[in-house]
């Protein structure tokens, strides 16, 4: 997918996105260290008949790094999200997964009635652990940002790297990974680190906040996936209002890489789904 990228400025930081297609509008929204060629076969999937707003997040692909020195602000995707969501007019779809999941769902939080649907793929919105009576899986997820940034605190990003990716693969899988998938993984392990900072330090104190999300959302995540990742879409099962959630067979934490065709077919599903509910609610 060769399509130039537009821009957007976002708290002084130059942000890419795809813009393409026509019709009701899809925003997607990768993982760390991913880009928005991560959804390239869902974009040619939702061909025509979709507009697909796909930013690359602060410090991945096209976009510009968070600056040096300055305090990292949690919030900072969600606006990168807001921002590309407000170039469209209307109602729109929310795709994401894991850290793009978890901001997924907070921009749903900002933009109430206008998202339309969202599909969520093991959001790490790790910060609902502890007000989801799930403290042993909280404590997995410290113990992984303590690794993570002890390493980057002596710039070690290949011990970091390691830390980050042995959790979701496994440390022997990560050992025999190729170096193409090894080495965006460590030149951006700095974002990484201060995603999992900023996640341990936003604490929910209960879910009440997510209550009020409408939005028709698919919960996705793997069979094999971690037990942090499988508690927090359970807390969302239970807290959100409208909720379908598919476990996929034989999937971990990447599914929409191991899994794609399954993965994109479940999105369109649901996007199909909430769309002909949309047109029965219109045409009463």
């Amino acid at each position: 997918m060769g399509a130039e990228l537009e821009t957007v400025d976002v708290a002084g930081i130059s942000i890419a996105y795809l813009d393409e297609g026509q019709g009701p509008t899809v925003v997607l929204a990768h993982c760390s260290s991913g880009n928005h060629r991560m959804w390239s076969a869902l974009i040619r999937d939702l061909g025509t008949s979709h507009r697909v707003l796909a930013p690359d997040l602060i410090g991945y692909g096209q976009s510009g790094r968070w600056p040096e020195g300055r305090p990292y602000e949690a919030d900072a995707d969600v606006r990168v999200l807001g921002a590309v969501a407000g170039k469209a007019d209307g109602a729109i779809y929310i795709v994401g997964h894991s850290y793009g999941a978890a901001m997924a769902l907070e921009v749903a939080r900002m933009l109430g009635e206008r998202v339309r649907g969202m599909t969520l793929i093991e959001p790490v919105s790790f910060h609902l652990l502890q007000a989801g009576a799930c403290a042993a899986e909280a404590r997995i997820i410290e113990d992984v940002s303590r690794r993570i940034n002890a390493a980057m605190a002596v710039g070690d990003r290949r011990s970091a790297s390691a830390a980050y990716m042995g959790f979701w693969l496994g440390r022997f899988r990560w050992w025999l990974a190729p170096k193409k998938l090894k080495d965006p993984v460590i030149e951006t392990v700095d974002k990484v680190a201060m995603e999992f900072a900023a996640l341990e330090s936003q604490v929910a104190s209960d879910l009440s906040p997510y209550r009020a999300i409408g939005a028709p959302t698919l919960l996705v995540y793997g069979e094999k996936t971690r037990a942090p990742a499988k508690a927090v879409v359970h807390i969302l099962e239970k807290t959100l209002l409208h909720t379908r959630t598919v476990a996929v067979s034989g999937a971990g934490h990447m599914s929409p890489f191991t899994h794609r065709d399954q993965i994109n077919a479940l999105i369109l599903d649901h996007i199909a789904r909430v769309e002909h509910a949309a047109r029965v609610t219109d045409a009463r």
